[in-house]
């Protein structure tokens, strides 16, 4: 335990203005040295001579080896360097990499390999890449076997080039991999999939040899104080880290069909490192085991922001319903916020639709006479801005050294298209899957209501002279902007629930309306991440009262303050939002006190009884984040959920403290 303390008070003593120094000298020399080379085994070679000449330091403390030399960037440096980059927020075939090594993937790959250009290249590719990986962690085999770390060399002398053989030498294989990919290729949020099922039977195993949960768990924890290293408590979005993986997340998925005692031991060890990272990603089918249910409650009222949870059941049957297969359908993963694949079968990418603002651009270049012309023109221009993207990655996936680049080591991972000597990110993956992102459908949805009260049912204001309202930013109708925001709105469990509703159903509309091609599926899901504040001053006023320029509402919260009503008439009205048809997105509760697992059970199995989706709770207290703000030397430690995860409160920009401050805080 004494190592467990050292490791975290090192990521809190780490320097936010430091690179992968090592990285970032040898990419910036091979770079030159390589410029004029346009061979597909390009970055693969890149990679290759990397990773024999960076360091492989291991200090007494490592439970696991493989951490990056950082020092601030030289004089002139360019930092990070992009000639080795992944776009991450990805799932790895964990399962197999354990099951036959770096080797066996191999084996498997080049039995599929063809005569074709493509696949004699990813082949290639994928050998250079395995040789140099099994190269790099027999060099830190040498530095564990220097400070005598016998455990640490002899799984290093294996792993990740061989199977796992042990509860140790697997979690040590994952951390290897894990750490190329986000550090020396570098990029934000690879996940670790459903890591409870794959590690289930090398934790039976360790028990059946005779170590002990205590040391497992302990080993685990270990295992989780690394994911805080790799970039320590920087922010993707203000004062950020020279490095691609700044703010990386890391998402440990546990749950669904089958929970094992191994779920509870995931959940003890994060207990007991209890950092911003990983994220606990819960998939709760409530009936499946009762004992990790509880388990579950209990965490999330200790752990709180670092926990999250979704409804199992819904999501797999919304993916069915989609055409999915059920077997892959079952094993869904989200590998960033609030973003969901298919586990390794998958290429995602993610499009947040601007919609808002293609909302008040149907407003104000058409005259509607009835609520269901404007559903109809709105639908139609949604679908169309989404269908503009979609068309957009199609024409990409034909940019071959994309691939070699981008997927130059993911791709060896992302098994069902390497198995075919193919890479995920060309077109060919089993499932591409688009994330379609609808943020602010509160904001939508109380405005849909005030026009047809308004305007199309009691007729008090025409329609062209309430858009003329709008463009005047509401100046001269200070009595009309009172009367909107004096109105029930989307939050509170009334009949207003049914325009957000209605939002909700025209946004799934415009995305089932896309032309695909096959295998290729779009999920849609009421997110927002952080464009409720930072596409503010692209957004003119709204009619539900908002000013331009003011945010709008976040994910699939109600407006900031509008939802008076309390916990319970909160989570009713979300839960009757279209989810049956998503499979992303994420609700935020914030508490003012700590609240009981016996509570947070009650009121988060009832919400997914009724059709909930998802939640991520805050506890904070207004006072201390006021505090934290004028003395964050005192509150280093201090976490809040965001969106899809925890972030230091001190690290965020102010007006994203602000708006946490300005969350509804329910009391118990």
């Amino acid at each position: 335990m004494a190592d467990l303390e050292k490791l975290k008070e090192l990521v809190f003593e780490s320097d936010n203005e430091a690179c992968f120094i090592e990285r970032e000298r040898i990419l910036g020399r091979l770079e030159e040295e390589m410029r004029d080379y346009g061979e597909p085994d390009k970055y693969a070679l890149i990679l290759s001579k990397l990773l024999s000449e960076v360091s492989v330091p291991v200090m007494e403390c490592d439970y696991f080896a493989g951490r990056a030399v950082e020092a601030k960037p030289d004089e002139n440096m360019q930092a990070p360097n992009y000639i080795l980059y992944s776009i991450g927020h990805m799932s790895l075939n964990y399962r197999d990499l354990l099951k036959f090594g770096l080797k066996g993937i191999l084996e498997k790959i080049k039995q599929s390999k063809s005569n074709d250009q493509d696949s004699v290249i990813f082949a290639n590719n994928a050998e250079i890449v395995v040789n140099a990986v099994k190269k790099f962690a027999e060099r830190y085999c040498e530095s564990a076997k220097a400070i005598g770390n016998t455990r640490m060399a002899e799984a290093l002398s294996k792993v990740p080039y061989e199977p796992a053989y042990d509860f140790y030498s697997a979690l040590q294989s994952i951390w290897i991999i894990h750490f190329i990919a986000s550090c020396y290729i570098g990029s934000r949020d690879y996940a670790f999939g459903r890591f409870d099922e794959y590690m289930y039977p090398y934790y039976k195993k360790a028990l059946e040899n005779g170590e002990s949960k205590e040391y497992l768990t302990e080993l685990l924890a270990g295992f989780f104080m690394k994911t805080n290293e790799i970039c320590g408590r920087n922010t993707h979005n203000y004062k950020c880290k020279p490095i691609h993986c700044q703010a990386s997340k890391q998402y440990i998925n546990i749950g669904g069909e089958n929970p094992s005692e191994f779920s509870n031991v995931v959940l003890d060890a994060d207990l007991m490192s209890n950092m911003a990272q990983p994220q606990i990603t819960v998939l709760l089918k409530a009936d499946a085991n009762a004992d990790f249910t509880n388990k579950v409650f209990y965490a999330m009222s200790i752990l709180v922001d670092k926990l999250h949870i979704y409804n199992y059941d819904l999501i797999v049957k919304s993916l069915i319903n989609k055409g999915i297969d059920e077997e892959i359908a079952k094993d869904f993963t989200y590998s960033a916020c609030c973003t969901f694949d298919l586990n390794y079968h998958s290429y995602r990418l993610e499009y947040y639709t601007p919609v808002p603002q293609i909302f008040l651009k149907v407003l104000k270049e058409n005259t509607f006479y009835s609520l269901e012309e404007l559903k109809s023109a709105f639908t139609k221009a949604l679908t169309a801005d989404i269908q503009n993207y979609v068309n957009t990655c199609e024409d990409n996936f034909t940019n071959k050294e994309y691939a070699w680049q981008q997927f130059v080591l993911d791709g060896l991972l992302l098994t069902d298209s390497a198995y075919k000597c193919r890479y995920a990110c060309d077109g060919n993956a089993d499932y591409t899957v688009f994330n379609i992102f609808c943020p602010g459908v509160a904001t939508i949805g109380d405005s849909l209501m005030v026009l047809d009260k308004l305007v199309f049912k009691d007729k008090r204001i025409k329609y062209r002279d309430f858009i003329r309202i709008l463009d005047d930013n509401f100046e001269g109708n200070e009595q009309l902007r009172n009367e909107i925001l004096s109105y029930t709105k989307f939050g509170n469990d009334t009949d207003a629930d049914e325009y957000t509703v209605m939002a909700g159903n025209i946004f799934n509309d415009a995305v089932d309306n896309l032309l695909l091609k096959e295998n290729r599926y779009a999920i849609g899901g009421f997110y927002s991440l952080e464009r409720d504040n930072v596409w503010k001053d692209s957004v003119g006023a709204t009619p539900d009262g908002r000013k331009a320029c003011e945010p709008f509402s976040e994910n699939q919260s109600p407006v900031y303050g509008t939802d008076k009503s309390g916990i319970t008439a909160l989570l009713k009205s979300v839960a009757k939002l279209p989810f049956a048809k998503t499979a992303t997105g994420g609700l935020n509760v914030t508490f003012s006190k700590n609240v009981s697992h016996e509570i947070l059970r009650s009121l988060i199995l009832t919400y997914f009884q009724l059709g909930g989706f998802h939640i991520g709770i805050s506890v904070v207290d207004a006072d201390t984040l006021k505090d934290a703000m004028v003395h964050p030397e005192k509150y280093r430690s201090l976490t809040v959920r965001l969106y899809g995860f925890s972030e230091y409160f001190v690290s965020l920009p102010e007006w994203q403290q602000i708006a946490v401050l300005k969350r509804t805080a329910y009391g118990n």
